[in-house]
């Protein structure tokens, strides 16, 4: 018998209130624990390396893992409690059945990523004038390694709990797809108000969140699983910190580009296109991208 990724909310408890006392335990974890595993990092850091060592550390670079070092915390907070207050396993979040799907994963990671490059290419090709050439190479190499680890992790710890815990249980209420997307984005746009790039214009950087949430909310509600949405975050994220970064970005890297943020109008349109897009390649034709075969299941 089939299980639709909404029926693995229906597995163990799942009252209400559990539901409030876990997203106040994953925020907890988040914001609380994981500053402090932060502030205990830059501590173990001192006490070990001379002080010339950690000022050589590139400012772009120390940023990076300050900021995305806490959502390991988000990640563990919501797998614990899946499994201890809500007595189902954390891998239900991915799927019902708890099966992983690499090659999910892959898919939508490669198909976003090259997505991103060609019409990056384009925009470069039409106005070169905006992209300003910031690749130094040793520094560049020696934040890559930090950004292969911890931004898939970033985004894995976001999809995990608004597109795996928050949507699951949402479905608990009403498994409409309207209120489900719906409510689930809202709910995406809200921590993200304190980005800096909120400045660009609060109404269009905040609908562009949203849809954002939309996009990853209605792939993992169409695939029925959570990764193709894992992979294309990954993806997304990934291409900013290593490539092509925005001066404004709540996630400075030392990318090989920077641009200067442009009319987050302009930006949403082209956000609207590059998420339609994707959703056709997968899902728009008449023989969709298949899941993987049985083999490459965990």
């Amino acid at each position: 018998m089939h299980h639709s990724y909404l029926d693995a909310a229906r597995q163990g408890e799942n009252r209400w209130w559990r539901y409030v006392f876990g997203v106040l335990i994953a925020q907890f974890c988040f914001q609380f624990v994981g500053i402090f595993a932060v502030l205990v990092l830059i501590y173990g850091l001192t006490m070990v390396l001379p002080a010339t060592s950690l000022e050589s550390i590139p400012q772009s670079i120390a940023a990076y893992v300050v900021v995305n070092f806490p959502f390991i915390f988000l990640a563990l907070g919501t797998a614990l409690v899946v499994e201890w207050l809500h007595h189902r396993p954390a891998r239900s979040l991915i799927s019902a059945d708890t099966s992983i799907r690499f090659q999910r994963f892959w898919a939508g990671f490669w198909v976003w990523f090259l997505m991103l490059a060609v019409s990056q290419v384009v925009f470069y090709w039409l106005n070169p004038d905006s992209y300003q050439f910031t690749l130094e190479p040793l520094r560049w190499l020696l934040f890559v390694p930090l950004a292969l680890l911890l931004t898939p992790i970033q985004t894995a710890a976001e999809e995990l709990f608004f597109r795996g815990y928050l949507l699951q249980g949402l479905g608990l209420i009403n498994r409409h797809p309207l209120f489900l997307v719906g409510i689930s984005s809202f709910l995406f746009v809200l921590p993200h108000l304190g980005n800096p790039e909120i400045q660009r214009g609060a109404v269009w950087v905040g609908l562009g969140y949203w849809v954002w949430g939309v996009f990853f909310a209605a792939i993992t509600l169409k695939d029925d699983r959570l990764e193709l949405a894992m992979g294309s975050h990954a993806a997304n994220n990934l291409f900013a910190a290593l490539f092509i970064n925005s001066t404004d970005s709540v996630l400075p890297s030392p990318a090989v580009w920077t641009v200067e943020p442009g009319d987050p109008r302009v930006s949403l349109l082209y956000q609207l296109a590059i998420s339609a897009g994707f959703y056709y390649l997968f899902f728009g034709r008449r023989k969709p991208v298949s899941p993987t075969p049985q083999s490459n299941e965990a």
